[in-house]
């Protein structure tokens, strides 16, 4: 039996670190179930492309260079430019203007590279947010940050977001998650809901709001002992591989020593929680048509709403640079 049968999902999906990438460094990396390269011209601005030349089909990341800002193919030493288009061929006198290579849009905030990609090369269509606890003030520390790894597909993971029942069974929390409103507005969705969770000093009521763009980026706030603002991102590495990484804030405005310790805590405790669900994720069957209960989230409503990140479209995208 197939465990699902998803495609990679359009949107705007982790890529990098952007401390990692430094000017003039080209590295590669395996996004969308695809060989890439991400490069950072002298200029500084990050490129994501196709990892093989069109020419005659080297792998750009194994001996290939940054040159100012264009990307130099090993091979032959054909350059080409941030846009995909052909920088210079050194032995011709005339540039090829349909050699280019596959280009996918990025953007970089809040220390993320992050890359758009569409089965058929359609430009973004919706932005990435602002975040105001991390723009407006600084109120909130950290970050912590921890990446993981997961064998499975992003639909599994985002169901996550409406399966109250879970918190209890699974991380042993007191109560279930009481949904106070769901809402869904083309890519974007807020979850809002009131939960107890567990502490030191015992059971602790609090809110857990929830918003995502897509399955890529999602912003999740947490109001318990402290404030915590903790930034989700998501990469679909193949179409059931997925590497999930997790960014934690809190705010501490008087840089009490105390709240850095239960800051630390709950960034310790939310990876906890996501290892333990990462072999039910690894081992189970997608079902798409559970038999729910009353106890049972908002599972078909979350459903109808990611249901449109999904094209019927052929999984290559077409050549030469994305539109």
């Amino acid at each position: 039996m197939k465990r699902f049968d998803f495609p990679v999902p359009y949107g705007w999906f982790y890529i990098a670190e952007s401390a990692d990438l430094a000017p003039g460094e080209i590295r590669q990396v395996r996004r969308f179930g695809r060989d890439l390269i991400l490069w950072r011209g002298t200029e500084g601005a990050a490129h994501l492309q196709d990892a093989y030349c069109p020419h005659l089909g080297a792998n750009i990341a194994v001996g290939g260079r940054v040159v100012g800002d264009t990307v130099e193919c090993p091979f032959h030493r054909w350059s080409f430019n941030g846009d995909g288009s052909v920088a210079a061929i050194p032995y011709a006198s005339k540039l090829n203007p349909y050699a280019c290579l596959t280009t996918y849009p990025v953007q970089e905030l809040y220390g993320f590279v992050m890359g758009w990609y569409h089965p058929a090369g359609v430009a973004p269509f919706f932005d990435l947010p602002r975040v105001p606890e991390l723009d407006e003030s600084d109120a909130y520390v950290g970050p912590l940050v921890e990446a993981h790894m997961i064998r499975t597909c992003l639909q599994e993971m985002a169901e996550n977001t409406v399966d109250g029942a879970h918190f209890q069974s699974v991380h042993g929390h007191p109560g279930a998650a009481a949904y106070d409103g769901i809402r869904f507005e083309g890519p974007y969705m807020r979850m809002d809901s009131t939960q107890l969770f567990p502490s030191s000093r015992g059971p602790v009521e609090g809110t857990l709001s929830s918003e995502s763009w897509g399955y890529g980026f999602g912003i999740v706030r947490y109001e318990t002992v402290i404030g915590i603002c903790m930034l989700t991102v998501n990469a679909p590495v193949e179409a059931d591989v997925t590497e999930q990484l997790f960014r934690v804030y809190w705010r501490n405005p008087e840089r009490n020593e105390q709240i850095d310790r239960i800051g630390h805590a709950f960034a310790k405790e939310v990876n906890r929680q996501l290892r333990q669900d990462q072999p039910i994720w690894e081992a189970k069957i997608y079902r798409d048509k559970p038999y729910l209960c009353d106890g049972d989230g908002p599972f078909l409503k979350f459903r109808r709403w990611a249901k449109q990140f999904y094209v019927d479209t052929p999984s290559r995208v077409h050549e030469g640079v994305a539109a």
